[in-house]
C-alpha cells in the first residue's frame, strides 16, 4: 500500500507520519528537501515545482506511474500543488487515486475575489469583496477593509521556498535552485500578504503605491479580532459527501493577527458553521481534504467564512488524536480499504492541542514582544505549563522521528539570524 504526498512542510510531515505509523509506504516528493522529505517515514524522491514547471512534474508522475501496482493516493498539501494534480486528474487516475477535487472547484476555491463572489450569491457568510477598478467606491462607513492577494497559489510557497531553498543549498553546497529566483513582483505580492486600509485616504495612498499589482489583489471587508478569533472546520469529503470532520480554534499565530498557526486546539464551532461547510461541499461536489476557515468578529460577534483551503492544512496533525483522522479515513476511503463511515472528533474543548513548538516558543519568548504584541509574550516556564493539556501533538517532534526535529531547529537558529526583530512572517 502506496501514498504519494506532495509539498513536505508541516502538514506533508504531519501526514507521512500518520499514514507511514499505519505501515503505509509513503514518498515524499518535493523539489528540495523540505522538513518532510528527512521523516523516517518517508522515501524521498526529487520533483519538479508546479509553479515554475508543470508539464515537467506532471510527466514525472506519469513516468513514475508504472513503478506502483496498487495505485497510490496522491495527497497534495499546498495550493499550487493542488491545483496541478487537479488540472491533471484525469489524466493521473491511469496510475493513482488523487485525494484531491476537479480544476474548476479548486479554481474557484483560490481565486479570493471569485469565491467571495460565488458564496454572495450562494448566500454564504462571506466578506463583501472590491477589485482594484471598483475599490473607490467604497463608502466612508465601510472602512476598514484589507488589501490581499487574489490567488494564493505561488508567492506565500514560493518565497517561503526561495529562503530555505538558500539555506539548504548554502549548508550543503548545492547549485543555486529556481525557488532562489523570485521577481520584484512576487516580492511585493508576498509583502502585502494582508494590509489593513482604515481609511479613504490610506486607500488612495495605497493604490497610488501599488498600482502595478492591483489587478492581482482582491480588497475585503475586514473582520476584527486577533488570529486566536480564527476557527477552522476541516473535512475530507468524498464527492460531495463530507466523511471526516474536525473542529478547532487558533490558540496563536504569527503574525498575531492574520499569521499562519503556531499553536491550535480542538474546539467546539456553532452548528451553522457546520452547515455551511456540508452545504458547501455538496454544492461543489467536493473531493478530498480541505479546511474551511471561519473568523469571528470581535466587535459584532458574527462569523465570516474567510477562506477554503483546497487540501490539507498546516494542524491536520491534531485530528489523529481527535477521534476524527482525517488522513488515513481519506486513505482508506480512496483505497476501498472499508466503508469509511461518517465521523466526527469526539474529545472534549481544549484536551488535544497542535503546536509547532520550536516557532511558538521563539515568537513567545522574542518575536511577539518586538512586534509590540505583550498579549502573547511568555517565559519559558509559563510556555511550558500552557504545553500541559491531556494531549499536546508536537508538530516538529516526535519520539519516533527526530530528524524533522533537528530540521525545525536550522530553521529557527537562521530565523534568528536574518530577522531578530520579526519583521518577516514566522
Amino acid at each position: 500500500m502506496t501514498a504519494i504526498v506532495f509539498n513536505c512542510a508541516y502538514n506533508g510531515l504531519n501526514i507521512i507520519q500518520e499514514l507511514g505509523r499505519k505501515g503505509i509506504e509513503v514518498y515524499a516528493l518535493d523539489s528540495f528537501r523540505n522538513v518532510g522529505t528527512v521523516s523516517r517515514f518517508a522515501k524521498y524522491r526529487s520533483c519538479s515545482n508546479p509553479s515554475t514547471d508543470e508539464k515537467g512534474f506532471i510527466e514525472e508522475l506519469m513516468n513514475m506511474g508504472d513503478d506502483f501496482e496498487d495505485r497510490p493516493v496522491l495527497i497534495p498539501t499546498n495550493d499550487h500543488w493542488a491545483l496541478a494534480i487537479a488540472r491533471h486528474r484525469d489524466k493521473l487516475n491511469k496510475f493513482y487515486n488523487p485525494c484531491v477535487s476537479d480544476e474548476e472547484t479548486v479554481e474557484l476555491l483560490l481565486d479570493k475575489e471569485q469565491f467571495v463572489r460565488w458564496g454572495e450569491k450562494k448566500g454564504y457568510p462571506v466578506p463583501k469583496c472590491w477589485n482594484g477598478k471598483d475599490v473607490l467606491e467604497v463608502g466612508d462607513n465601510t472602512f476598514p477593509i484589507i488589501a490581499k492577494r487574489k490567488d494564493t497559489t505561488s508567492t506565500p510557497d514560493m518565497m517561503f521556498r526561495s529562503k530555505i531553498a538558500t539555506l539548504y543549498n548554502h549548508l550543503f553546497g548545492k547549485k543555486k535552485s529556481r525557488e532562489e529566483t523570485i521577481s520584484e513582483k512576487q516580492k511585493k505580492l508576498e509583502n502585502l500578504r494582508l494590509k489593513v486600509i482604515k481609511n479613504k485616504k490610506q486607500l488612495e495612498s495605497f493604490i497610488k503605491k501599488y498600482d502595478f499589482i492591483l489587478d492581482d489583489l482582491v480588497f475585503q471587508e475586514y473582520v476584527r479580532g486577533m488570529s486566536d478569533s480564527m476557527y477552522t472546520v476541516g473535512v475530507y469529503s468524498n464527492e460531495g459527501t463530507v466523511k471526516g470532520l474536525f473542529t478547532g480554534r487558533k490558540v496563536r499565530g504569527y503574525p498575531p493577527d492574520i499569521g499562519d498557526c503556531k499553536v491550535g486546539q480542538c474546539e467546539v464551532v456553532p452548528d451553522h458553521l457546520i452547515e455551511v461547510t456540508k452545504s458547501i461541499c455538496k454544492d461543489l461536489d467536493y473531493h478530498g481534504i480541505a479546511e474551511f476557515e471561519f473568523k469571528q468578529d470581535s466587535d459584532t460577534g458574527e462569523y465570516y467564512l474567510i477562506e477554503v483551503n483546497p487540501r490539507s492544512w498546516s494542524w491536520v496533525g491534531i485530528t489523529p488524536y481527535c477521534g476524527v483522522n482525517l488522513p488515513w479515513m481519506a486513505y482508506k476511503d480512496l483505497k476501498g480499504i472499508e466503508n469509511v463511515g461518517y465521523r466526527e472528533q469526539n474529545v472534549t474543548d481544549g484536551a488535544v492541542q497542535w503546536v509547532k513548538a520550536n516557532e511558538d516558543l521563539m515568537n513567545c519568548l522574542h518575536y511577539y514582544e518586538k512586534l509590540g504584541f505583550d498579549k502573547w509574550n511568555y517565559s519559558v516556564s509559563e510556555w511550558l505549563e500552557q504545553m500541559r493539556t491531556k494531549k499536546t501533538v508536537y508538530a516538529d517532534f516526535s519520539r519516533d522521528d527526530l530528524s524533522p526535529a533537528i530540521y525545525a531547529i536550522l530553521l529557527v537558529i537562521r530565523r534568528l539570524i536574518t530577522d531578530p526583530f520579526g519583521k518577516q512572517e514566522g
